[in-house]
């Protein structure tokens, strides 16, 4: 115990911590999961911090409302999301439910509607915050192993509803495996520079109908090809386009990269870099992000669509215009729900919602054709949908 601890500090010394206690943890049989810090505590890249996770995990709170511990942007659910799909992690956890104060009178639906949101953004796996042992037989406040805590939603037996959770689980079981299989699908990949600080905005505005992930340095420079013109990470994830949103400095290398991809057939959405992000390498690094630059963009600013060796170049245009430019259609098209789109070989399947206290009575429009069918994860039934089909879209 005493020799695991010393190899520990040692570890905290070195430069790869997560990295090693990895290799520590695979030797043994053992997996390695961890919260958010890096990135959402203190500044640095919130993707990278990941890399090393079998299960990348984030956290949400309840009740669900803006400027409080439950809004989206309290905690990076979808850069954790992001960094899980692009290292190839199948599973994203997350501490669920957690609250401040025990009001016991948490209930399913508002349960649910919490939990739904947090799934459309990409979490596949609940870890309850709170269930609790109780050892003591007819206790009369109902979790008392919470004395002196106060937070969390209790899932105990001292719940009226404890002798139904099968009902409950059953559902989250049933949604968390549909969305551990196949591959996301995403149209936009985000890249948010090489001068990261703190989570990015997760209720930036975005074009309705599309979907994103973040991308880091890492992953651009290491984990993404080319292939029949999308991006794609090695196990299979695909994207139609990155996106430079704001990235006004980048590194010699980052811009390189760029250019490869783009003349590989990949298609990047964004304006010229003004400059360096780095002093290091001096001159040298000045004439390669000269090069590179010049061949992206040209010798002057344009507005419009740059073919590049097999790829383009969109600049000038709101993500918005480049899309309809390259006459990308929405995925989903239709208002009020909350989405999802995963695939896997010939097979499509939705995960469709509503936002907190709504119902939707409408159509929605795919971008996916063939049979299709409604399977409702309250109850497991599977029932034909009632469609039709034009071109590309049901």
């Amino acid at each position: 115990f005493l020799n695991d601890w010393r190899n520990v500090l040692g570890d905290l010394m070195a430069d790869n911590f997560y990295g090693n206690m990895k290799k520590r943890a695979a030797g043994r049989g053992m997996s390695l999961t961890y919260e958010t810090s890096a990135g959402d505590v203190f500044p640095t890249d919130i993707l990278e911090y990941y890399k090393y996770a079998d299960v990348p995990m984030c956290e949400f709170w309840q009740p669900m409302e803006e400027n409080f511990v439950g809004s989206l942007n309290f905690k990076p659910i979808k850069p954790t999301v992001s960094a899980a799909r692009l290292y190839g992690k199948p599973r994203i956890a997350a501490e669920s439910f957690t609250s401040f104060t025990h009001t016991w009178d948490e209930h399913w639906q508002m349960l649910k509607e919490v939990a739904n949101t947090n799934m459309i953004e990409g979490v596949t796996h609940l870890v309850f915050h709170t269930y609790t042992h109780n050892p003591q037989v007819g206790f009369l406040p109902p979790g008392t192993s919470f004395s002196g805590v106060g937070i969390g939603t209790p899932f105990l037996r001292g719940q009226t509803w404890w002798k139904y959770m099968p009902e409950f689980t059953g559902y989250f079981a049933r949604c968390g495996y549909m969305l551990e299989r196949g591959n996301p699908v995403s149209d936009v990949l985000w890249y948010l520079g090489d001068e990261v600080n703190h989570k990015p905005d997760q209720n930036a505005c975005f074009p309705q109908g599309y979907k994103y992930d973040y991308c880091n340095p890492d992953v651009l420079l290491n984990r993404l090809s080319v292939k029949d013109g999308n991006l794609v990470t090695p196990e299979g994830v695909q994207y139609r386009v990155l996106w430079l949103a704001e990235v006004p400095r980048m590194r010699p290398e980052t811009i390189e990269k760029l250019y490869e991809l783009i003349r590989s057939g990949a298609t990047i959405v964004g304006d010229a870099p003004q400059g360096l992000a780095t002093l290091t390498g001096g001159e040298r690094s000045q004439r390669r992000f000269d090069k590179a630059w010049q061949s992206i963009w040209g010798s002057r600013p344009f507005e419009g669509v740059r073919q590049v060796g097999k790829g383009k170049v969109v600049s000038g245009l709101s993500l918005d215009e480049a899309l309809k430019t390259l006459r990308i259609s929405p995925d989903v098209q239709g208002e009020g729900t909350l989405w999802l789109h995963r695939t896997s070989g010939n097979a499509d399947w939705y995960f469709v919602t509503v936002p907190k206290g709504q119902s939707f009575d409408g159509e929605l429009s795919f971008r996916s054709v063939g049979y299709a069918e409604i399977w409702n994860p309250v109850t497991g039934e599977i029932i034909p949908a009632d469609y039709t089909a034009e071109g590309d879209r049901t």
